[in-house]
């Protein structure tokens, strides 16, 4: 895990270093985010019915089918993988503008997604509850993806967008509720000490930074409008 992030911060490095230098792509870059935004967004929409199928399957018990197929684990270890995919976002997105593009919310949580599904969903003895935050995660993220990829259209654009408020705060509200539930139920009914709890107190307080973070980026975004706005309604005065 260490090599990945080692390995990813290099390569958005040079990336960076390569856009300053020669400037914003014009030609492969939109078309690859283009496209990789739609895909993505299919990909998250069929993982996200994948966890809800497993979770509302009664024939299903403890993630095993007749065959002895441990869907569960299929679906945690394809969630864990699926965050990787997401770093060509960070070098997509840095290829189109510049490394300024990228925001302290978007940068971190891209980096740090992958250390808490290792951390939090892979292994069995904390995997518990974590169907709730993954089906919103996907579900968020096949609407978002969606978005960027121009799949809405101008009509309903700024519908989604509103939209993608409200589902990307959410997701993020429901996991640390989960995580807060679990470690209540293993501390307080079952008597568990730290070690027992650490993984869920490590995701909920990743998943808390993901919300400040979010926020913070919100109220930017939206002072930005504000002045865009106030500056054109002066600018018709004139």
């Amino acid at each position: 895990m260490i090599l990945q992030s080692l390995v990813y911060l290099t390569t958005w490095l040079l990336t960076s270093l390569y856009i300053n230098h020669h400037g914003p792509s014009t030609t492969i870059a939109p078309i690859f985010t283009k496209y990789h935004n739609r895909i993505y967004s299919l990909f998250s929409l069929l993982l996200c019915l994948f966890i809800l199928f497993i979770s509302f399957q009664s024939s299903y018990q403890d993630g095993l089918n007749s065959d002895g197929l441990d869907l569960d684990r299929l679906a945690r270890n394809t969630f864990h993988l699926s965050k990787f995919y997401e770093y060509t976002d960070i070098l997509s997105v840095t290829a189109l503008h510049t490394h300024h593009a990228i925001d302290l919310h978007f940068a971190f949580h891209h980096l740090t997604t992958p250390w808490l599904t290792f951390i939090r969903v892979l292994p069995d003895e904390s995997c518990e509850g974590w169907r709730w935050f993954a089906a919103a995660n996907t579900a968020h993220h096949a609407l978002m993806y969606a978005y960027f990829g121009g799949v809405a259209g101008p009509r309903y654009t700024e519908r989604l967008r509103r939209v993608l408020r409200w589902t990307g705060e959410g997701q993020l509200l429901l996991g640390m509720v989960v995580d807060v539930g679990v470690v209540w139920g293993r501390v307080v009914g079952k008597g568990e000490g730290v070690e027992g709890v650490w993984r869920f107190l490590v995701s909920g307080g990743l998943l808390g930074v993901y919300w400040g973070l979010n926020r913070r980026e919100l109220g930017r975004r939206d002072r930005e409008r504000k002045t865009v706005k106030d500056e054109s309604k002066e600018g018709k005065e004139e």
